[in-house]
């Protein structure tokens, strides 16, 4: 069964590389429903709750949108539910392709949002702002965003050239089969904004190690993104059984339990504040 943080960190995924662009919806709607948890997420920032009749079941954050209507979770969406609560507009991930074919048959109005790099959650808010008749709310939180990733780019020089080698985990497993975030996606941004340097390579978003391989990347320093576990918690034990890396040598292993970890949406500049915070607290000197 997949555990809650690998679920949302496979939903991130999903779409991680494509950099898309928002459809317009004719008219400003009264009645809103998110089918995804950064999009649920987006809307309150907005401060467009008002209008939110329906949700999906991994739609968390905040707390009272856990009691809206659910209209089904990924994959497996109820269109007989989302029919009966008449939305004006289904807002959705561009690579939800089956749905949107769906609910154009339905006749029910759809906006289309890609949300994997900052620059696409920047834009979501943008979009549904326009959209919904708040960009002027959205503007507003486009910006402070803008300001702090710039604070924090500033901060993040200082380590240059000397970047902390930095492995990103998720997901639960054993030692033989860690989960890590690749460079195509926005953790490998975020990284790089706050002075890290990912060990992986290429162009993947993720991608499967083994311990061998995480012996021969010897990461600097080592972040778990759990959801699933609770504030406070012990780095995975499996890692003693990888002595020989300088993350462990150094205990420079990090957990980060926070949910927002894996949603790409306004919340992502915690995960910045926390991947800044990491790399500087460990008072970094290259190896």
């Amino acid at each position: 069964m997949i555990n809650r943080s690998t679920f949302f960190c496979l939903l991130l995924l999903a779409g991680c590389g494509e950099r898309t662009g928002p459809s317009n919806p004719p008219e400003i709607p009264e009645t809103i429903i998110s089918l995804a948890p950064n999009i649920t997420e987006t809307i309150y920032a907005l401060k467009l709750e008002h209008k939110l009749v329906g949700v999906t079941t991994y739609c968390l954050y905040p707390e009272a949108a856990r009691a809206l209507p659910k209209v089904g979770g990924f994959g497996q969406l109820n269109y007989e539910a989302i029919v009966t609560l008449r939305p004006d507009l289904v807002i959705l991930h561009k690579e939800y392709d089956i749905e949107k074919e769906r609910l154009a048959s339905l006749g029910i109005p759809f906006l289309e949002t890609g949300t994997y790099f900052i620059a696409d959650i920047l834009e979501t808010l943008r979009s549904i702002g326009e959209a919904c008749g708040t960009a002027e709310r959205a503007n507003e939180l486009i910006q402070g965003l803008e300001t702090r990733i710039a604070e924090i780019a500033h901060v993040g020089q200082a380590f240059q050239p000397a970047r902390p080698r930095v492995l990103i985990t998720f997901g639960s497993g054993d030692i033989e089969t860690i989960q890590a975030f690749g460079p195509a996606c926005i953790h490998n941004e975020l990284l790089k904004i706050a002075g890290g340097q990912n060990v992986i390579e290429g162009s993947l978003p993720f991608t499967t190690l083994s311990r061998e391989a995480v012996l021969r990347l010897n990461p600097d320093i080592i972040i778990e993104l759990a959801p699933e576990l609770d504030d406070g918690a012990e780095p995975s034990k499996h890692w003693i059984k990888l002595a020989a890396i300088n993350a462990v040598k150094n205990n420079r292993i990090h957990v980060l339990t926070g949910d927002y970890t894996c949603i790409p949406g306004p919340r992502f500049i915690q995960t910045l504040e926390d991947f800044s915070r990491i790399i500087r607290q460990n008072n970094f000197v290259a190896e």
